[in-house]
């Protein structure tokens, strides 16, 4: 049934909840070699097929010895074992520690056959070809077992993890060259008003699409696959084109304005117009931002971001960051870094009390302390945005945050930078 434009807001809460079912099914996987794995979300557990390291090895450069013949040894009672061989790193050694013998090894290496300890270099004496050790040693000192970092059949990792480096470190030395991962969503996106042109040539006479711009990057850092579909003017039958194409070549289409309830604003009439249509969200309790809506259109979501830049962004991490997590095989709530500060001024909000509002600030470092500075400016203002470091949430009910009091500083990666 087809929900007019009016707006029936929810909270975020009850929109993610909408978002899960949304994405329960949508999600598809792909299988790509280690090398190109970075960043990406695993569609799989990851067990060990070997144990690493594969063998007991040395932990340090020194000499492979039987500990039951240093049981004696001292600095007055020296224990004197002949070297039989050395053992290095590009070399394998056949050789066997047999009693009052010792061999020279490099950190990494293998431990002969007979051998249960290492004594370091610079713990023994060298005379000729026979070293005296100085103290005794236990059985395994200095020795790395086999499967001390990783044993065969372990589980390295879980299905929803997110690949760093040092894991692709690890997925190399297990000899995994396929890892099977959860595929980039693409989202298609196009901005909607006359008075916007993605020509240059056009720049002049008018206003050139940047909010596409943004918006991408961020699509991109979310882990999803941006597609521009570039921009369309105030005309139903060329939204439609374009939400038509979007349809077809993507996962996820975004609009960016006209679709809040001005007479020029025709994208739900154009989604209406297409086909089977249902309007999820119509507005959530975030301001600025709430004209932000979601609705399902040949099983495939449009998510309608406002226009204004400041509502935008907002649109953005309330609706379509958490949309493409859940494609990609992620809880929508991003584990946003946080820093804690103390506002530098008392900020007072009289207007949508039943909402949460989002403000930017500036972060500033005082005596190793941090505080927030709010920049003002409404909504279609982005010099608010680039002189900030960061947002709060004030949390719906509340009018009036003092100075002094100690707010959460969000970072959301592509608006700033992890310093």
């Amino acid at each position: 049934m087809w929900i007019p434009k009016k707006f029936a807001y929810m909270s975020l809460s009850e929109a993610h909840i909408l978002l899960r079912e949304i994405a329960r099914g949508k999600r598809s996987e792909e299988t790509v070699p280690v090398f190109q794995a970075y960043d990406r979300v695993l569609a799989e557990d990851i067990i060990s097929d070997i144990n690493i390291p594969p063998f007991p090895v040395s932990h340090v450069d020194g000499y492979a010895v039987r500990s039951e013949d240093t049981l004696q040894a001292s600095i007055n009672n020296p224990v004197s074992l002949k070297v039989i061989g050395r053992i290095y790193l590009d070399e394998v050694y056949r050789g066997e520690v047999k009693s009052g013998e010792a061999a020279y090894i490099s950190t990494g290496c293998a431990l002969p056959n007979g051998a249960d300890a290492v004594t370091p270099v610079e713990r023994v004496r060298e005379r000729g070809g026979y070293i005296e050790v100085l103290r005794p040693l236990h059985p395994r000192e200095n020795v790395i077992p086999a499967g001390a970092d990783v044993k065969k059949g372990e589980k390295v990792f879980c299905t929803g993890h997110i690949l760093r480096a040092q894991d692709i470190k690890l997925l190399i030395d297990l000899k995994k060259w396929m890892v099977k991962v959860f595929r980039r969503p693409i989202v298609a996106l196009f901005s909607v008003g006359s008075e916007l042109t993605d020509r240059f040539e056009e720049a002049d006479k008018k206003k050139f699409d940047s909010h596409s711009a943004a918006i991408s990057i961020l699509i991109s850092e979310a882990g999803g696959v941006p597609m521009s579909l570039g921009v369309v003017p105030d005309d139903t039958n060329a939204i439609i084109s374009k939400l038509r194409e979007g349809i077809e070549k993507a996962d996820v289409v975004v609009t960016i304005g006209g679709a809040s309830i001005g007479e020029k604003d025709y994208v739900l009439e154009a989604t209406k117009r297409i086909g089977e249509s249902k309007v999820v969200i119509r507005g959530i309790k975030v301001q600025p931002g709430r004209v932000t809506s979601l609705c399902i259109l040949n099983d495939k979501p449009i998510v309608m971001l406002p226009g204004h830049f400041q509502s935008t962004l907002v649109g953005f991490y309330a609706i379509l960051l958490p949309l493409i997590r859940l494609l990609s095989g992620l809880e929508p709530e991003e584990p946003c870094l946080t820093v804690r500060a103390r506002l530098t001024r008392k900020i007072v909000i009289r207007e949508f009390l039943s909402f949460d509002r989002v403000r930017f600030v500036r972060l500033m470092k005082v005596l190793g302390n941090y505080f927030a500075e709010p920049i003002l400016g409404n909504s279609s203002i982005a010099s608010v945005v680039t002189n900030s470091d960061g947002f709060i949430i004030v949390p719906c009910g509340r009018d009036i945050l003092e100075e002094g009091e100690e707010v959460n500083v969000h970072l959301i990666r592509g608006l700033y930078p992890f310093k």
